[in-house]
């Protein structure tokens, strides 16, 4: 898994990363129940700065939050405590779980799956998954396409965010053998009138959906849908979109 959380923690909500996670965490949770999931236990898997832990915390269910990095747990865990919400924060490589995670009615992964490095370690996470959920219980999870990547990396250079003490710069570029989009930020920051500069990167692997989608049959998942983040049906190598959202299964 490539990227500098390191730096990034400090930004990450601030200029917008977390509004993704933020905003459809509600959409799908209600589309889950809408198609008949009922559950209280949700694991929060790449749980970043808390987004989505927040909001689950609010409407009383019962989570815990794995994130590899510790700084941003650091935030996450801040941000709740400011908020009074309990909490339950595990550092941990995602792909290795553990025994003492179990008995899950949702896993929920937001902005996570390109973040993995090969097809490999989707299998291997796809297993650890499927051993803490219940039987008949869902893993939801979004990807950005290879397409979706590579039209961000054609974007070039950008401001992405910009007020009097903090400038973020995006630099992208696409690598068209290993199918991923690096995105460097170059970060200013003001503090006691003058300016540090900071770096921090990002690298995303695009996986074909027809593959994500074989690896999840074959680690004892059922598809139940394949959509956008508009919740329109995505059918993996007809369909076309940027990201999509998959719900699975365990059987």
């Amino acid at each position: 898994m490539a990227a500098d959380y390191a730096v990034l923690s400090t930004i990450y909500t601030t200029v917008g990363m977390a509004r993704f996670a933020e905003g459809m965490t509600p959409r799908l949770i209600d589309y889950a129940q809408r198609n008949d999931w009922l559950g209280r236990r949700v694991l929060d898997l790449g749980c970043g700065t808390g987004a989505s832990l927040e909001w689950l915390i609010r409407h009383n269910y019962i989570t815990v939050g794995v994130d590899q990095s510790p700084e941003m747990l650091d935030q996450c865990r801040t941000h709740l405590e400011a908020n009074q919400l309990n909490h339950d924060l595990r550092q941990r490589d995602v792909r290795e779980l553990g025994v003492d995670i179990g008995g899950m009615d949702m896993v929920l992964a937001i902005d996570l799956f390109n973040e993995l490095s090969n097809l490999r370690d989707l299998e291997t996470l796809f297993k650890s998954i499927h051993a803490i959920l219940n039987d008949h219980k869902l893993l939801i999870f979004d990807v950005h396409t290879i397409q979706g990547l590579s039209y961000q990396a054609s974007l070039g250079d950008q401001i992405m965010y910009d007020n009097p003490n903090l400038m973020v710069i995006t630099s992208n570029q696409f690598d068209h053998d290993r199918q991923s989009h690096e995105r460097r930020y170059i970060i200013f920051h003001r503090a006691d009138d003058a300016w540090q500069r900071y770096e921090g990167f990002r690298v995303l692997r695009g996986y074909p959906a027809q593959a994500i989608a074989s690896l999840l049959q074959r680690c004892g998942f059922a598809i139940n849908a394949v959509v956008t983040p508009d919740f329109e049906v995505f059918e993996p190598g007809v369909s076309r979109a940027d990201r999509i959202i998959f719900l699975a299964e365990k059987q």
